[in-house]
């Protein structure tokens, strides 16, 4: 089964004080580890980049050989960029990653789509805490758009994405599921700030 698979890349990253995306790590960006990843894994026939709403990215998107689009919905967070990827697939399924989970690995995305069933809507790890990643999950099209759409068509705030994976009965890998992998239990690391990225760079293999 082809699935469409889509890099979030976000938008500015205040925190980081520059684009996270493009931020090299092991001598690759971001951007280009999870394109590397997917790749590898599932050997797509497309992956995109989905942006918030910079040319800054674009032109980044043509260095790296890769087609970008934008948030339809801005200012949205995660779920802008999940609704954008939603309604550009061209199949039934799609692989969703967030770029700044570097060491997220081709054997776990594999495993994930091992997990695929017609009875469910969302395939997703949980980490050994319990938390769930709903951005390094597989989401079936036809029945996560609706619930997509008509949170993001409330003037509301937007649930956490926990939340909203719950609605798609979920097949939730769990962390004994994946624990033999390398690096299992890093697989998660999240760069959000500066002392983020200098923990990833510490942390790579030598």
């Amino acid at each position: 089964m082809h699935t469409d698979s889509f890099i979030l890349i976000g938008g500015r990253s205040s925190r980081l004080g520059a684009d996270k995306a493009f931020l090299e790590l092991g001598g690759s960006t971001l951007a280009e580890r999870a394109v590397a990843n997917v790749r590898d894994a599932l050997a797509p026939e497309r992956i995109t980049m989905v942006a918030g709403s910079s040319t800054q990215f674009a032109i980044e998107g043509i260095k790296n050989d890769v087609p970008f689009i934008f948030d339809v919905h801005q200012d949205r967070g995660p779920l802008g960029g999940l609704h954008a990827a939603l309604t550009d697939a061209n199949t039934p399924w799609i692989f969703v990653l967030a770029c700044d989970y570097p060491f997220v690995s081709p054997e776990l995305i594999a495993l994930l789509k091992e997990n695929i069933t017609n009875e469910c809507g969302c395939v997703l790890p949980e980490q050994n805490d319990g938390r769930l990643q709903p951005l390094c999950a597989f989401y079936e099209v036809a029945r996560t758009l609706p619930i997509v759409e008509e949170i993001i068509d409330t003037p509301r705030v937007t649930p956490p994405m926990h939340q909203i994976v719950t609605k798609l009965s979920p097949r939730i890998v769990k962390f004994d599921e994946y624990a033999h992998l390398d690096g299992a239990d890093r697989l998660f690391v999240n760069i959000n700030t500066r002392e983020d990225f200098e923990a990833a760079r510490s942390d790579l293999p030598v």
